[in-house]
């Protein structure tokens, strides 16, 4: 066999074009319909949340790992894995980029109190915490293994590049920028933490997070579908959606387009689109699934109730009363007709060579150099 033949160059490409996120996702999906990926990435993404902040990790840290896990799910199929063994991968990857290090067997029993709720100790001075005397070893080491083989996994499609940017101070350099009150930038702070629940950090940078962020809270706060049609009662809200939502000298300023703005925007109301359209009793709205192989427990029996999970439509932004599916569906309508010039669909879309880039991707038979430069 040829060196060629056992040898390939993986380039590293820190964003993707939306439709090539598009095309990736469809491949990996499977049979899972497109609504169903969705609230599967929900569910993850919400794990993530409770666990990270239990760990007592940044938000930075929570955000990257939630990237991070849309991102594996562009090269590895969702059938392959178990999404909690690779949120939690994710998340201990991502604790080692933002230098907040939890050993993995840390971050393995965090989660164990989501999921396995009943193993935790009620009051007292060890209250809110595992007991370790209830915990299987073996299925904890059996978990601690995975997520130390699929850490490679994650590192394969970051092509090992450990530079990592968050929105979050952005946001705030921004809004100041802007001459916005603290209100005002804290909503958009609090968008932008749920925008890391969308695909939209693989196709742009921070800083589009961060200025779509600010727009789509003052979209959401101007109390109305059609925020451009000058219906805006909060000045500072209509001073905001005039300036981000149309093309000026502050493209050039922020190193942004105002179409990018506008996609960030997008993605972040089809999430809550997303949430506000799931029953509150579906089962990806719940942060684990019961169980049979809960540490030293059985089966629930049919007749016996699992302990409640906790709801993942707790999003950081607090919708205001006004927002429904229809009533978000016709904001997304009224910024479409404003800027028709939509992001084109996959099939419309010149492969760029997203698709090479996942092959090869897990294999142990070749060998993969991985590269940060552009090409020559």
């Amino acid at each position: 066999m040829t060196e060629a033949s056992t040898s390939t160059i993986k380039r590293y490409r820190p964003y993707f074009h939306p439709a090539e996120v598009e095309r990736l996702s469809a491949k990996q999906r499977g049979k899972l319909s497109v609504s169903r990926e969705e609230r599967a990435r929900q569910q993850a993404c919400a794990l993530l949340d409770a666990v990270g902040m239990r760990c007592g990790f940044p938000r930075r840290t929570i955000a990257t790992a939630q990237t991070l896990y849309l991102r594996f799910h562009l090269f590895f199929p969702y059938a392959d894995f178990h999404y909690v063994e690779v949120a939690l991968t994710t998340l201990y990857v991502a604790s080692k980029l933002h230098d907040t290090l939890k050993k993995p067997r840390d971050i393995i029993l965090a989660s164990y109190a989501l999921r396995f709720p009943h193993l935790v100790r009620k009051g007292g001075a060890g209250g809110g915490h595992v007991d370790m005397t209830a915990v299987d070893t073996q299925m904890l080491e059996h978990e601690r293994r995975r997520v130390l083989n699929i850490e490679r996994l994650v590192l394969e499609t970051m092509c090992f590049a450990f530079g990592v940017a968050v929105p979050f101070p952005l946001v705030v350099k921004f809004g100041k920028k802007i001459g916005l009150a603290k209100d005002t930038v804290q909503a958009g702070w609090r968008v932008a933490v749920d925008a890391h629940r969308t695909p939209a950090p693989l196709s742009y940078p921070p800083h589009a997070i961060a200025l779509g962020s600010l727009y789509a809270s003052a979209l959401l706060s101007s109390g109305t579908t059609k925020p451009h049609e000058g219906k805006v009662d909060d000045a500072e809200c209509k001073r905001v959606i005039s300036l981000l939502g149309s093309e000026g000298a502050w493209e050039k300023d922020y190193s942004v387009s105002v179409g990018d703005v506008d996609e960030v925007a997008h993605a972040i109301l089809d999430l809550y689109i997303t949430i506000l359209s799931t029953p509150a009793n579906d089962p990806s709205l719940q942060i684990f699934s019961p169980s049979p192989v809960s540490p030293r427990e059985q089966a629930p029996s049919p007749g016996i109730n699992p302990p409640a999970a906790a709801p993942t439509t707790n999003t950081a932004f607090k919708l205001p009363r006004l927002w429904t599916v229809q009533s978000l569906t016709e904001l997304k309508i009224h910024l479409r007709e404003r800027r028709p010039g939509a992001v084109p669909s996959w099939d419309e879309f010149e492969d760029d060579g997203a698709d090479a880039d996942a092959e090869g991707m897990g294999r142990n038979d070749m060998t993969v150099r991985f590269v940060w430069d552009g090409p020559a």
